[in-house]
């Protein structure tokens, strides 16, 4: 019998960590699933050309979208944790900062991503303002970030932050220096869609997927966690998936709607 790749790593073992060999199980019973990683690199795939200005905030030392970078000289990199950014290697530009107050002028950038950024943001309401500043007119914001409506995230938002650090090191392998304090203060769908409509940027596409992956820590629970998918695959409670990736649009009317007010 010959094997499909994931079938074939399942039985070897050739998987980087617990997560993703629990992903490729999923995909085994659950025929056409793609991560939410996957689907962000393709969203942000379909924009970059060799004259895109690209702005990363939150990059840190991430290269999972090394491939599609490589693609223009324009790649800029934001971030506040300087030692993380020095580490990055796939950005030609970098700045520390925060996304509350970009450093960056009026209409720069075709392109704006975040990857599991927005769930950080002390103020969001300034960090879209400046989001929609910095991007030209029919410029793209793309995003990856948890869905506060999630299972997941009531477990996270239960826990004292003190214990986040290790926590995640034990449970996901991650670093303690690159665990974050949350806020989750614009991760839901109407959250978000009202901070885009009141800088003037306009919704493409939000996808919610889900993934049973991050409860998964031996094969009862990853049959458990497959069986709360199965839930959140019916109707009214498909607003609960784990993750939103987004796609705007700034208009193509120059400003801002408070601009043009003024």
């Amino acid at each position: 019998m010959v094997l499909v790749p994931q079938e074939e790593a399942l039985k070897t073992g050739g998987f980087p960590n617990r997560q993703e060999r629990y992903r490729a199980k999923y995909r085994l019973c659950k025929p056409g699933w793609r991560d939410s990683l996957s689907l962000y690199v393709e969203l942000v795939e379909r924009v970059v050309g060799p004259e895109t200005w690209v702005l990363d905030i939150g990059c840190g030392h991430s290269d999972v979208l090394r491939a599609v970078y490589e693609r223009t000289p324009h790649t800029y990199g934001l971030d506040p944790d300087a030692p993380a950014l020095a580490a990055n290697t796939i950005i030609r530009h970098k700045v520390v900062g925060r996304a509350e107050a970009l450093p960056f002028a009026n209409d720069t950038f075709d392109l704006v991503t975040c990857a599991w950024v927005l769930e950080h943001l002390e103020q969001p309401e300034s960090a879209f303002r400046e989001i929609a500043r910095v991007l030209k007119p029919g410029g793209h914001f793309l995003f990856l970030t948890p869905n506060v409506w999630n299972y997941n995230v009531w477990i996270i938002r239960s826990v004292p932050h003190r214990f986040h650090a290790p926590l995640t090191q034990k449970l996901y392998g991650r670093q303690p220096q690159d665990t974050y304090r949350v806020y989750y203060r614009c991760n839901s769908p109407g959250r978000i869609e009202r901070l885009a409509r009141a800088v003037g940027l306009e919704r493409e596409r939000l996808l919610l997927n889900g993934d049973p992956s991050y409860i998964s820590f031996n094969r009862p629970l990853f049959a458990f966690a497959c069986l709360l998918e199965k839930m959140l695959d019916w109707g009214p409670l498909r607003g609960a998936r784990v993750h939103l990736i987004g796609s705007y649009r700034k208009s193509e009317q120059r400003g801002s709607p408070q601009d043009q007010q003024g």
